[in-house]
């Protein structure tokens, strides 16, 4: 009943979306990268194993001269650091087209008196499927298709040292190259959920704002007809992440924020350790929670100095070695923070 008379506003949305590739998907020129993780499908591959995947390996330039030398494929860390890639645009790219549906509910008790007067609550469910999504071919998965005999075209995308140069082995990869493709598809869905509040405190306002997104599923299909490549709570996309944000403020006066950022415990991408998500523990890393602070002063109306550090307890990234690290460091710096506690100021001013 409380809730009845808290004027409530939901809704259900579905929609048709095409997306056509830009100009940088069509015709950027190659861009060279050195990708970390790569697992090569030959290592450990003997004269007198048998099957496909052998077969392929041993046809591949180099490797009948490295298992000659070692009585079995051998990499070395040189080889694994060795690897580079180049990618750029594919002008035969088609639009992709998304289909999206959700539904949502906006509840804000404005009849209740007091201070859950200003609270706002926003949950949102998403469910989003794109058909022939431009994506970016991963590296093992080329690997992989090609010496298993599932594509062998993507063996072309492949390039072996014939010889041993300098540190790097005979047969040892040289190149994995890539480039955007329309895939077999994209699907996600999951649950948005939004706290905001505000009142006034102090002779100043303070307000509140907490974000959840919790994913239910999360998958790509790297090419059409190509087994599914899940990657909801892998590193990067978390099943649970949240962002609290505590605000104060006067307008002439002293003012300050501190925001909380929490990343759920994920996996390392299955396409690297042949594990899916949650199968082995030894592939999972631990939750991490960010906290970042600032405080403002506001000199007169037209001038406001500030000084703030983001990671303010210092935390440091997980260590992810030659597995699920970006390239040239040890850790995914694109979802954990690489570089510590650090600081800052600054000034403003209105005219």
């Amino acid at each position: 009943d409380v809730l009845g008379r808290a004027e409530p506003c939901d809704f259900v949305r579905q929609a048709r979306s095409v997306r056509a590739p830009n100009v940088s998907e069509l015709f950027a020129p190659p861009q060279q990268d050195f990708p970390s993780g790569l697992q090569d499908p030959c290592t450990g591959i003997t004269a007198a194993t048998t099957g496909t995947l052998a077969d392929l390996c041993r046809a591949a330039p180099g490797v009948s001269a490295n298992i000659a030398a070692n009585g079995a494929f051998t990499v070395s860390q040189a080889d694994r650091q060795g690897i580079t890639s180049f990618a750029g645009g594919n002008p035969n790219l088609q639009e992709e087209k998304g289909d999206s549906f959700t539904a949502g509910v906006v509840i804000n008790p404005r009849s209740l008196g007091g201070a859950l007067r200003n609270l706002v609550l926003t949950v949102d469910y998403f469910d989003i499927k794109i058909k022939d999504a431009i994506v970016q071919t991963p590296l093992q998965f080329i690997l992989d298709q090609c010496y298993s005999g599932a594509n062998p075209a993507l063996c072309q995308f492949i390039t072996r040292r014939p010889a041993a140069q300098g540190a790097n082995s005979a047969g040892s990869i040289d190149e994995v190259n890539s480039g955007p493709t329309n895939s077999g598809g994209v699907r996600t869905s999951g649950l948005d959920t939004t706290v905001n509040w505000r009142s006034d405190l102090w002779g100043g306002n303070l307000g509140l704002r907490v974000s959840y997104t919790h994913l239910f599923k999360g998958y790509s299909v790297p090419l059409p007809g190509s087994d599914r490549d899940y990657f909801a709570g892998e590193i990067g996309a978390a099943k649970d992440r949240f962002t609290t944000t505590v605000s104060f403020d006067q307008e002439h006066g002293i003012g300050g924020t501190l925001t909380g950022t929490f990343i759920g415990a994920s996996y390392l991408d299955d396409q690297l350790t042949g594990a899916k998500p949650g199968a082995n523990k030894l592939y999972r890393v631990g939750a991490e929670f960010y906290l970042d602070g600032q405080i403002r002063f506001n000199v007169g109306e037209r001038y406001q100095l500030y000084v703030g550090v983001n990671n303010l307890l210092d935390n440091k990234a997980p260590f992810l070695a030659d597995i699920g690290a970006s390239a040239g460091q040890d850790t995914d710096a694109g979802t954990y923070d690489a570089l510590g506690r650090r600081y800052y100021a600054g000034a403003r001013l209105r005219f």
